[in-house]
């Protein structure tokens, strides 16, 4: 483990003899002192650094740390990885098809990301433990989470600040939720019924974060309905002691979601600072054209400050939140329903993707057909990553819908990956790029599943098989990192980590979901192209105080640890 590197100065003295003419006395000249100080290579809040590198499974060729061509592709090893289960919902129609997901997060904390699947009305939920070796191990029986029920988007996030990941688990069609607290010998703790969590009707997304810079996990939950008149509860306080507080109508969204009429639609939340102002302002996708933008007013209420002439989309679904064109502000791609490019504006009712640009100041233009991302098919969860570590971030999507009056070309619509070409457009590229996936996807886990310097993908499909999608690399460089708070808000959601190469500076914020149902590791991974050093991470902490290190390592995992 690296400690801090205190600076030091270098000191020459030089002692110069001067000799008398003509039989004079000679006389020392007094010493001098020249300092030359060292860089300074970390300043502001100190931290303790531990730094590993790449590793990857040698037993398949897909998972070589060591890679030689610029050409990156993905392969299917979802066989070899133990993945030998499938969702199973023997019942399941309309609502029911809209459900299950996949939590992600290192529960154990051995390093590897682990993962939370759910297995519907037919087959238990699995806990996949993350074995190293390029496989995964189910231990739901034997950490008591192996719930039977039509489970959808878990979340795994530290509710009570003792370092380990809880998790909570939603539910549809009348199963009820869950929330289960890490007790650190690989076992949980169902808490449900102490929580104070009352969640009737569908509980389909959820997302933790800090909103009121108490240093403790509150809980976003949203609840799309066909039926109900009912608005049900949607913000949870977290008290302090494993219980949480319904605040929906304190902070403002009660009023706003119960004014588009008796059925809610709300499907993925997204903790995010939009306006850089350091604190989670709110994104919430929601189908027909219900999509709303919360301000933190930073006072424990939100505003509504949707611009409904820009954020238009009709059918949204799944969220992705990043800052694609690296300007510093975060940007926001929104997954939804159509079949082509091009399609003529009709405000509201136009179909398709959405990519919001944001402004800076936490407003937004729509940039869908200028960046080519519009034509998605049915979409459901997505993620922006940069697959090929060449600094920009790409963008995944899965697919898929089926049911009575849904139209049988989304039966089999492909899972679309859109890398990006630099200089603001993509280029839809799965099928070259080895994804030919048709499968009726709904969770999505973009991560580095066997640490091998690259961006894999777990996509949880509907009454079908999951697949883990290897990505076998490229020669460009990267660099993984981690934090670790000294405060309840142990993973430090709401920080910010900027990585500077060659000049080029990019940005990720940390978060605990949700693509859809679904969530990515809290952890954030830069690809840094063909850089010959890593000149700087800068680190903004949740409480906004920052810690600058000049001395981090290219192709590395590290992990830092707050440490005033």
């Amino acid at each position: 483990m690296n400690q801090i590197k205190q600076s030091t100065l270098s000191t020459a003295i030089f002692g110069i003899l001067l000799l008398g003419c003509g039989g004079g006395s000679s006389k020392d000249t007094p010493t001098s002192v020249i300092k030359t100080p060292e860089p300074e290579l970390r300043s502001g809040v100190p931290v303790i650094v531990d730094s590993t590198s790449a590793q990857g499974n040698s037993t398949h060729a897909c998972h070589s740390p060591s890679v030689d061509t610029l050409e990156l592709s993905f392969t299917d090893i979802s066989t070899q990885a133990g993945l030998n289960f499938s969702h199973s919902m023997p019942n399941g129609d309309g609502i029911l098809s809209m459900s299950g997901g996949v939590a992600a997060g290192d529960f154990d904390n051995d390093g590897w990301v682990d993962l939370y699947a759910v297995g519907g009305d037919g087959r238990e939920n699995l806990l996949l433990k993350n074995m190293a070796d390029g496989s995964f191990s189910d231990m739901a029986e034997f950490a008591e989470v192996n719930l039977l029920a039509k489970g959808s988007g878990p979340a795994f996030g530290d509710l009570d600040g003792d370092g380990l990941l809880d998790l909570f688990v939603g539910s549809v069609g009348g199963s009820d939720p869950k929330l289960y607290l890490n007790r650190g010998n690989d076992k949980f703790l169902d808490i449900t019924e102490t929580s104070g969590l009352v969640l009737p009707g569908n509980n389909f997304g959820a997302t933790w974060g800090d909103y009121d810079k108490d240093d403790d996990l509150d809980l976003v939950i949203t609840h799309w309905s066909s039926v109900s008149s009912d608005h049900y509860a949607y913000f949870w306080r977290n008290n302090g002691d494993n219980t949480f507080t319904d605040v929906s109508a304190q902070v403002g969204l009660k009023t706003v979601m119960q004014q588009f009429g008796s059925r809610d639609k709300s499907f993925t939340p997204t903790f995010a600072d939009i306006d850089n102002d350091g604190w989670q302002d709110l994104l919430l996708v929601s189908d027909n054209h219900r999509t709303r933008i919360f301000n933190n007013n930073q006072d424990g209420t939100f505003s509504d400050n949707t611009d409904r002439d820009v954020i238009s989309d009709n059918a949204g679904m799944g969220s992705a939140v990043g800052d694609y064109d690296n300007d510093g502000d975060l940007d926001w791609f929104v997954s939804a329903i159509t079949f082509k490019d091009g399609v003529k504006h009709f405000g509201s009712l136009t179909p398709g993707n959405r990519l919001y640009q944001n402004q800076g100041d936490g407003t937004f233009i729509d940039k869908t057909d200028d960046a080519g991302v519009r034509d998605g098919y049915w979409g459901w969860a997505a993620c922006f990553a940069d697959f090929n570590n060449d600094t920009h971030l790409d963008i995944f999507h899965v697919n898929g819908m089926e049911g009575s009056n849904i139209d049988p070309r989304f039966k089999e619509d492909p899972s679309r990956l859109f890398m990006s070409n630099g200089d603001g457009t993509f280029t839809e590229s799965s099928l070259d790029l080895g994804i030919d996936d048709t499968a009726m996807g709904r969770g999505l886990v973009c991560f580095d599943y066997d640490k091998d310097g690259d961006i894999d993908l777990y996509t949880a499909n509907y009454n079908q098989a999951p697949k883990l999608l290897c990505n076998s690399g490229s020669n460009n460089h990267f660099v993984n990192i981690k934090l670790l708070e000294k405060s309840a808000n142990t993973q430090a959601l709401g920080a910010r980590i900027y990585v500077t190469t060659d000049g080029v500076e990019q940005m990720r914020e940390l978060r605990a979901g949700s693509n859809y149902v679904s969530q990515n590791p809290v952890e954030a991974h830069f690809g840094l192209a063909q850089a010959t050093s890593l000149q700087r991470v800068r680190i903004v902490w949740p409480d906004g105080q920052q810690s600058q290190l000049d001395d981090l390592s290219l192709d590395q995992f590290i992990t830092i640890t707050r440490n005033d």
